[in-house]
């Protein structure tokens, strides 16, 4: 067999591997579908702990495919994943109705690894225990929940900083959404920090902050997404419809934007 023979049939080869490999995915990714939706839609509570619990297991199974970082899961929609824009990490997340009007999150980082094994570390939703959910630096262990949507990679004094952004349904009359800058630490992930700087307003999350939590009335649309033409976080500015600031369940947008540009290391707000 010549070289250029023997070149082709190993790409051949691990076409088909790869091929094979992602139907497999595909084929999973269905079944995972089927037990995501009924975590979000079965009305009896102790039926969406149940496929929470078994689906849990099993995609952590179909992540053992070999190579699983590569593969997209195209049927699997009723769960956010989302991959960091230098495809260092994939996080998968979703929520779990509790059945009293609040919600706990789910998520795990996987990483690439030389192998191709599997590399999975599983976040922990302690919301329910932390007083003040803007005020400290936590590891997954101790992880403010969120359903993550944007990933924004920074370099910063030598290193990569992911501004992540989130969505929490938190209860029934409030939602929050979440800017979050993490770091990895000896291959850990390091959630909050020093990042942020703005005015006091009665909206905002009490300055200092390690994280700028936004609570809302739920089904207000308020917005926090990041304008890649302005190198921005766009925040909606909120005002309420009872005259009380300091009540979350009132606040809705103006219409006007605020925007957190990076600068001198930090997300600085600066209205428009």
């Amino acid at each position: 067999m010549s070289k250029y023979s023997y070149l082709l049939f190993s790409v051949c080869i691990l076409f088909a591997a790869n091929t094979n490999a992602q139907h497999n995915i595909d084929i999973h990714g269905i079944k995972l579908e089927q037990l995501a939706v009924q975590i979000q839609v079965d009305t009896i509570v102790q039926n969406r702990f149940k496929a929470d619990s078994i689906f849990t297991k099993a995609l952590v199974n179909t992540l053992k495919e070999n190579n699983s970082f590569n593969f997209s899961f195209d049927s699997l929609h009723a769960i956010k994943q989302i991959v960091s824009p230098d495809s260092k990490f994939k996080i998968f997340s979703w929520q779990i109705d509790l059945g009293d009007g609040t919600y706990r999150q789910r998520a795990a980082i996987q990483f690439p690894t030389d192998n191709g094994q599997l590399k999975l570390l599983p976040l922990f939703d302690q919301s329910d225990f932390i007083l003040n959910t803007a005020v400290g630096i936590t590891d997954r262990k101790h992880w403010i929940g969120a359903i993550y949507y944007d990933i924004i990679p920074i370099q910063f004094q030598g290193e990569t900083l992911y501004t992540l952004l989130g969505f929490d349904e938190y209860t029934n009359g409030i939602s929050r959404k979440i800017i979050e800058v993490m770091k990895l630490v000896n291959n850990e992930p390091e959630f909050g920090g020093d990042y942020f700087s703005y005015p006091k307003d009665a909206c905002f999350p009490l300055a200092p902050a390690d994280r700028f939590v936004y609570q809302y009335k739920k089904g207000s649309n308020a917005i926090i997404k990041y304008d890649a033409s302005k190198k921005a976080i766009v925040v909606s500015e909120l005002t309420s419809t009872e005259k009380d600031l300091n009540n979350p369940s009132t606040l809705v947008p103006t219409g006007n934007d605020l925007y957190f540009y990076w600068i001198n290391g930090k997300w600085t707000l600066i209205k428009s």
